[in-house]
């Protein structure tokens, strides 16, 4: 076998006080040079990772991938920032918030001013929304999407399960109708009609 390729790269020498040259192998020095920002990339991954205790390695693989997508997406955004001449892009940090908070519809009222008022009242009003039952399954269902009218909220039979708007803790009242849309379980008989009062809450 022929002998390693031998290159030489400059390093800091604490003796001299300056940087020396020192031999290494020339895959090291290809290394180098050709890494592509992947030091750059684990730093900003590392800054900010998203908590994941799981001992099963594909939910760690998971909350990885997550995370350098999101890292990935922010420095896209950052290059779109400096194209168009905006250089008060957001943060790293506040750059992940904001992807979680539209991914999880926790959308501001502020961020859209073009809204019309009145829209915005019937958002802003304040909703007495049930608390969920401990040891119940509960659904978080968008506001904006509950009090949409010109969604289809039509009730379905299906099994049986708590009531999302009547059921308190000590008094659980069950129903086997549904919403289509919001895809939660609410009374609908003699009685009582849950359906028409938890869309209608803010009218």
């Amino acid at each position: 076998m022929g002998a390693e390729p031998i290159s030489s790269v400059y390093r800091y020498c604490s003796e001299t006080k300056r940087k020396e040259q020192v031999s290494c192998p020339a895959v090291i020095k290809s290394y180098n040079a050709n890494m592509g920002g992947i030091d750059k990339s684990d730093m900003l991954v590392h800054l900010y990772r998203t908590p994941m205790k799981s001992k099963r390695w594909y939910m760690r693989m998971f909350a990885y991938s997550v995370d350098i997508s999101l890292t990935n997406a922010w420095v896209f955004y950052r290059r779109d920032c400096k194209a168009i001449g905006f250089l008060e892009g957001l943060s790293l940090k506040n750059f992940r918030i904001q992807v979680f908070r539209e991914a999880s519809s926790q959308r501001s009222l502020t961020s859209h001013p073009r809204k019309s008022s009145a829209s915005q009242g019937s958002l802003s009003t304040s909703v007495a929304i049930p608390t969920p039952v401990r040891g119940h399954r509960s659904t978080n269902t968008a506001i904006h999407v509950r009090f949409d009218m010109s969604l289809f909220h039509a009730p379905d039979y299906t099994n049986r399960q708590t009531c999302k708007y009547c059921s308190r803790k000590g008094n659980i009242m069950r129903s086997n109708v549904v919403c289509r849309v919001c895809k939660v379980h609410l009374c609908l008989n003699a009685d009582r009609n849950c359906f028409l009062k938890y869309h209608e809450a803010v009218a």
